[in-house]
């Protein structure tokens, strides 16, 4: 499998699209044993899902080649901890992808729980929500297990720690406690265990919201998972942006209820001044969830969008702090989001703007040396015509590639034209590939005069989109040609390599150019090419020479018929 096809999307089509015995061979680099049984096969399945994996996105990152990756896979089965599960493995992107739903669903749901699901205090009791929300606890309890299994990636040094305990003591040391202690479910084993003591049940609650703390550590992982589908760093920020966006405005959205909601398991009772905007009644209790949530989110929002302080009506104190944090982290957010929404636009469009900015040059050349405006139009119809409103220094980009990437690149780049032209059929890759490296794009507008009969001839050309007119040496209308033609050869296979026609164009056209040197070098030196070409150029040195015998014979009858014409004398009138 060529290492440059280790792609997602090219990986999948060189797995599963080979034929059998190309993937029998293939699965030995795994360097398992081969398993006969089912349930052999079924563990040796499971074994290849824990080694290194051409599925994960960043195995590219961390190994330059395939052997490299062949490699680690037979480092891991030689070290102690064989079934470590490696970082860059197919059950770790899997694993790890799964949990970013659950981290994203246990940040959004336990807030909700605690500022919005309320319950009279002597009549708390273990809540449907509390049900629903424990299987959340039971996968992140699962997830710090995992971690214990799971290899890590040295940053600083690009290295693959697969020793458990180093494994083990890193983990300990940076987010173990902090993970057990908010995926253990305290307040659902209060409340199952009947304990109502409303500051207890408070600090219960508040325990999961410290999970928060590993929103990098996800937008971290939804970057990976991101990388499968696309490497865009556009596409990449914008579903990061939105969804951390979406997540705070959540946040904010239960914080807006903060005050009311302490004071209530701190105090037993809650305060009636709290949350002017409830209208009527200001005690939580007698407001379904749905009405409290669409107030608070309805108010976030505007924060975000800037409609005002003054719609908050707040009074007391910690209230105006709660409502000023959560206008000031709403403005710092829009403009982070605006700053990349730029940031975006910039490097999405960065070609169109260079484009334009171009065309100011150009505008303001044209202006500083007077042209006439039939000329600027038709400059600006070659520009327009040459770069489709996109500018970019690509003979400049290929200059910086190998020799065979960029015939690879060219032959892919230019097979529209390849396809089209009839003399490139059945003719190697690479000796294709070395002409379109020859070839020069130039531009023609409609009219515009490209080759004229009778001049010195040094150079022929490939029409890639457009239509020319030949003309014979009497000016005379050959024919037309269009996209895939070819024309020019004739003048330098002759000894005086002068015109046999004059050809102009009919339409603006695009044409690549091969010089005189070139078509010598390598049109030549090839049998089967300058076979074509030789017989090409005769055929038509032919239809040009007999296109002038017709005109010239024509030419010549309707000259004898006028001038018969002209040698019968009329007969004088005769008066009656």
């Amino acid at each position: 499998m060529p290492w440059h096809d280790i792609t997602f999307k090219g990986t999948f089509y060189s797995i599963f699209m080979r034929s059998p015995s190309q993937a029998a061979s293939a699965g030995s680099d795994s360097m398992l044993p081969v398993k006969t049984t089912v349930w052999g096969k079924i563990m040796r399945g499971l074994q290849k899902m824990l080694q290194i994996s051409l599925y994960h996105p960043q195995t590219l990152d961390y190994f330059r080649s395939y052997s490299a990756v062949v490699a680690e896979r037979q480092r891991d089965l030689l070290e102690e901890g064989s079934l470590v599960i490696h970082p860059l493995s197919l059950l770790s992107i899997i694993w790890k992808s799964f949990m970013i739903l659950v981290n994203l669903a246990h940040m959004t749901f336990f807030p909700f729980r605690l500022f919005f699901v309320l319950q009279p205090l002597e009549e708390v009791s273990l809540h449907v929500y509390d049900t629903r929300f424990l299987p959340i606890h039971i996968l992140c309890l699962l997830d710090v297990i995992m971690n214990f299994n799971i290899g890590y990636t040295e940053i600083h040094y690009s290295a693959i720690v697969l020793d458990r305990k180093s494994i083990a003591r890193r983990y300990l040391l940076s987010s173990f406690f902090w993970d057990l202690l908010t995926s253990t479910p305290f307040a659902y084993t209060m409340l199952y265990m009947e304990v109502y003591s409303p500051r207890l049940i408070l600090a219960a609650h508040c325990i999961p919201l410290l999970r928060a703390a590993k929103i990098c550590s996800v937008s971290a992982s939804l970057k990976t998972f991101i990388k499968l589908f696309s490497r865009s760093y556009i596409v990449q920020g914008v579903i990061i942006t939105a969804v951390v966006v979406v997540l705070t405005a959540h946040w904010c959205a239960c914080l807006m209820y903060l005050p009311p909601v302490l004071t209530y398991y701190w105090t037993g009772a809650i305060p009636p001044d709290y949350n002017y905007y409830l209208n009527k009644t200001r005690n939580l209790l007698n407001h379904s969830i749905r009405s409290r949530y669409t107030k608070a989110i309805v108010i976030v929002v505007s924060a975000f969008f800037g409609t005002g302080f003054s719609m908050f009506h707040s009074v007391l104190p910690d209230e105006l702090l709660i409502h000023s944090l959560i206008i000031v982290y709403a403005k710092t957010c829009m403009v982070f989001t605006l700053v990349f929404s730029v940031k975006a636009y910039l490097t999405t469009y960065d070609s169109t703007t260079r484009y334009y900015a171009l065309m100011n040059q150009v505008e303001e050349y044209m202006k500083y040396r007077q042209f006439p405006v039939a000329l600027k139009k038709r400059m600006r119809a070659f520009y327009e015509y040459r770069y489709q409103k996109n500018y970019f220094k690509g003979q400049a980009d290929l200059d910086s590639l190998s020799e065979e990437l960029r015939d690879e690149v060219r032959l892919h780049t230019s097979r529209s034209l390849i396809h089209k032209v009839k003399l490139f059929e059945d003719i190697p890759a690479s000796v294709v590939g070395t002409v379109l490296g020859c070839l020069r794009s130039e531009v023609f507008l409609a009219n515009d005069l490209v080759v004229a009969a009778g001049e010195f001839g040094d150079c022929m050309y490939f029409i890639a989109t457009g239509t020319v007119a030949v003309y014979s040496l009497k000016g005379v209308e050959v024919c037309h040609l269009e996209d895939g033609a070819h024309f020019g050869e004739v003048a330098l296979l002759m000894k005086d390599s002068k015109r046999a026609a004059t050809v102009v164009a009919v339409e603006n056209t695009q044409m690549y150019r091969l010089d005189a040197d070139d078509f010598k070098r390598y049109i030549l030196t090839y049998p089967m090419l300058y076979e074509r070409i030789e017989t090409l150029a005769s055929r038509r040195m032919n239809e040009i020479v007999l296109v002038d015998d017709t005109f010239r014979h024509e030419k010549e009858r309707n000259l004898s018929i006028h001038s018969s014409q002209q040698d019968v004398t009329p007969l004088p009138h005769m008066p009656t």
